[in-house]
């Protein structure tokens, strides 16, 4: 079972495992959604075929997870609400989260809540042990990134295809990687007025929830540089339809370099990733970006890029990582719930 308690502000979170989880139904795991707000649930019911279980109700719930005969409840994030379903003894409780980035969200002390808590390969692990105090690794599995298995590759273009995918502010200091204020008009302006290429602007959808001057830029750029904006709802679909992306510290860009694809990373935070790209796949200032992306697209995939795609990931093989998780949550035992 996949618990959601939050609203449609974060739907996204759940959005990037429905087609993971599709695909484990089909392979013969039963497979259930449950949210506990209602137009999460409207959301869900439209983009899923999955069972939907809305209510507010933790009785109604509990009731119902022992007509599925419930092994796991896997969570999505680390909302303050997953405390609801906590406190469930029985199950194993796995943590998920949506992506994988070296942002200080990835190394929460919540960790801790969790029987498992999957991550994307030893990178992750390093990450945790060494960030977390007296968290046991024992409970981290290595899964990869099952939400790239599968995806449709693009048909051939003429044109260099750029994605420009910035993340948002972030709550803290500590999260604000987003470039849309300070680089987003210089990116965009560079790129659509150059024919060698067809951009697509995808922003992180919570861009602007926090700051005002995020907000006016982003609402700046979708409205002038409208003709950009992403089509596509899967955003690892968004990812592999690119022949070079542009991305913030964010599961962005990690996906690029699971999926292959050349990176120029914006920012100068000290991290795995920038470090270990070559300098010339650092952004900067974004100055003569047209003809950086055009040698990028030209010359491919660094080998330095493609060692931290084994430093990051366990498997980028296609397929794997569905195996992966379909093994750990096909292991584990029934249960009969009971609070604690």
């Amino acid at each position: 079972m996949i618990f959601f308690a939050e609203g449609p502000g974060q739907f996204y979170q759940l959005g990037v495992w429905l087609a993971t989880f599709e695909r484990l139904a089909s392979q013969g795991l039963k497979v259930g959604v449950v949210l506990m707000d209602a137009l999460s649930a409207r959301e869900a019911l439209a983009a899923t075929s999955l069972p939907i279980l809305f209510s507010r109700s933790i009785e109604q719930i509990e009731t119902k997870l022992r007509e599925w005969d419930t092994k796991s409840i896997n969570y999505v994030n680390n909302a303050q609400r997953n405390f609801t379903m906590l406190r469930l003894n029985g199950p194993a409780h796995i943590h998920l989260n949506h992506g994988e980035s070296e942002k200080a969200s990835m190394v929460s002390n919540q960790l801790k809540a969790y029987d498992f808590a999957c991550v994307a390969g030893p990178a992750a692990v390093e990450r945790i042990t060494e960030n977390i105090a007296r968290f046991d690794p024992k409970h981290l599995v290595q899964i990869g990134r099952p939400q790239l298995d599968e995806l449709e590759l693009p048909r051939p273009s003429e044109k260099i295809r750029v994605l420009y995918a910035p993340t948002w502010e972030g709550d803290s200091k500590a999260m604000a990687y987003s470039s849309v204020s300070t680089l987003g008009e210089r990116i965009l302006a560079q790129l659509t007025s150059d024919e060698r290429f067809e951009v697509r602007f995808r922003p992180h959808p919570k861009t602007g929830d926090v700051s005002a001057e995020a907000k006016k830029a982003v609402t700046g750029l979708k409205s002038a540089y409208a003709q950009t904006l992403d089509p596509v709802g899967d955003a690892a679909q968004s990812m592999v339809w690119a022949d070079v992306a542009i991305c913030d510290t964010s599961a962005m860009a990690y996906d690029a370099v699971a999926l292959n694809i050349p990176l120029l990373l914006s920012g100068d935070r000290p991290s795995k990733l920038l470090d270990g790209l070559p300098l010339g796949q650092h952004l900067g200032n974004a100055n003569g970006l047209a003809q950086r992306v055009a040698e990028l697209a030209a010359s491919g995939v660094a080998g330095a890029q493609k060692q931290l795609a084994q430093y990051f990931f366990a498997t980028t093989e296609p397929g794997v990582a569905t195996k992966k998780l379909n093994q750990l949550l096909n292991g584990l035992p029934s249960w009969r719930p009971s609070a604690a």
